[in-house]
């Protein structure tokens, strides 16, 4: 029998411990989800959720209350990937955006790790060691896109038309974890964009190839034409939010 992946279990283990209960029956941190996404629901009222198998989506969770459905990423542990897909349609988004042909070659070539010295492919750390200026050319010009289209692109809604939109993400396991909504999560975005890194990013999300493959194995090859999104500061992102919202209630 294969091995469940931890993510899908957490996500399982989420789904249990919010279906079929009376909202009055949640502890108190399943109760602030619910609370925030189905404001005035009677104390008496079920809870219904399931996992999400629509994989285009993003949301991987679903809850339902009085016939309102809602959407939620489950995250866990570092270096959390929210979004990938294909280099082409990167490019497409890009385009759609207004960066220019000469800012979207030079991430290609970043992509690729293409060095114009040699033959051989450098990892993500050579590539920004060499050519810091095209990497801080690169980072300008993404940081004027709308901060709404990329957290929608990358992760509310995706690139498939998908009929549901996240909600909000958890981040932890079902007896300690944290909950931000889909609001929340733009502001963190928005107020991380004038963040500095050597590497390729849109604020604290960092913006890198699938696998760059340079062992050239033929069975991940495929992976070398496909964008990754990580956002690998999400748990020191949200504590920083969720104090400064303390702060500010001070």
């Amino acid at each position: 029998m294969s091995k469940i992946l931890d993510g899908y279990q957490n996500e399982f283990l989420f789904v249990l411990e919010f279906n079929n209960k009376k909202i009055k029956e949640l502890n108190p941190l399943l109760r602030e989800v619910i609370d925030d996404l189905f404001y005035g629901c009677s104390e008496e009222s079920i809870v219904k959720a399931w996992r999400n198998h629509r994989n285009i989506e993003k949301g991987d969770i679903m809850l339902k209350v009085n016939g309102h459905i809602r959407s939620i990423s489950i995250k866990k542990g570092s270096r959390n990937s929210v979004h990938t897909e294909s280099l082409e349609r990167f490019k497409t988004f890009l385009k759609i955006n207004d960066i220019s042909d000469n800012v979207i070659k030079e991430y290609i070539n970043y992509h690729y790790g293409v060095d114009n010295y040699s033959n051989r492919t450098l990892s993500s750390s050579e590539f920004c060691l060499k050519n810091t200026n095209n990497i801080s050319l690169i980072n300008d010009s993404f940081k004027k896109i709308d901060y709404r289209n990329i957290v929608d692109r990358f992760i509310l809604k995706g690139n498939s038309g998908q009929y549901y939109s996240v909600d909000g993400i958890i981040y932890g396991v079902p007896n300690d974890f944290f909950w931000i909504n889909k609001n929340q999560i733009k502001e963190i975005i928005q107020n991380s964009i004038n963040r500095e890194s050597k590497s390729v990013h849109y604020g604290c999300l960092f913006i890198q190839p699938f696998i760059r493959c340079m062992d050239n194995n033929y069975r991940h090859y495929w992976r070398r034409e496909y964008v990754q999104i990580k956002w690998y500061s999400l748990y020191d992102d949200i504590i920083e939010y969720k104090n400064s919202i303390l702060s500010n209630k001070k």
